[in-house]
């Protein structure tokens, strides 16, 4: 009987884990989707997107630009219409073909280009928003070129 009382108690007792973790992930995906708002969206003539800003937390919006296909061309961020943080760009096969990065509207850290073509990668490294030196690797990731900019 002990036995028996001490399996039900565990069985509700896992039951009611069980009902708040489900309950826990409702929630977050609900205050998720609230805190995500839509704010302005253009569109092609063909129908498709062509520019969407997301408005999320702090501030801060989300802004998604397409290529006519409907692909993702570009995301980033912006805050008080600056762009923060990074920015990622993509072909129109929805390779990615760039990262970027800003502080208050300046240029920061490392930002890599992929050329498709030539199937090279550029690193260009910025301070204070200007450039200050780049590599170009080559498709075996090899340096191919390097420079510091001069003053």
């Amino acid at each position: 009987m002990l036995i028996k009382c001490i399996f039900k108690i565990t069985y509700i007792s896992s039951m009611f884990r069980e009902k708040h973790i489900i309950t826990f992930i409702i929630l977050v995906a609900i205050s998720f989707s609230l805190s995500a708002k839509v704010i302005h969206i253009e569109y092609y003539p063909n129908g498709e997107k062509k520019i969407e800003l997301i408005k999320l937390k702090k501030g801060i919006v989300q802004v998604n630009a397409y290529y006519n296909t409907g692909q993702l061309k570009e995301k980033g961020y912006s805050k008080n219409g600056m762009f923060q943080g990074k920015w990622i760009r993509y072909n129109e096969n929805g390779i990615e073909i760039a990262t970027a990065f800003y502080h208050n509207d300046v240029k920061i850290g490392s930002w890599n280009h992929y050329d498709q073509w030539s199937q090279n990668t550029y690193k260009v490294y910025y301070n204070n928003g200007l450039p200050a030196s780049f590599k170009q690797y080559g498709p075996d990731g090899n340096l191919i070129a390097s420079g510091e900019r001069l003053n």
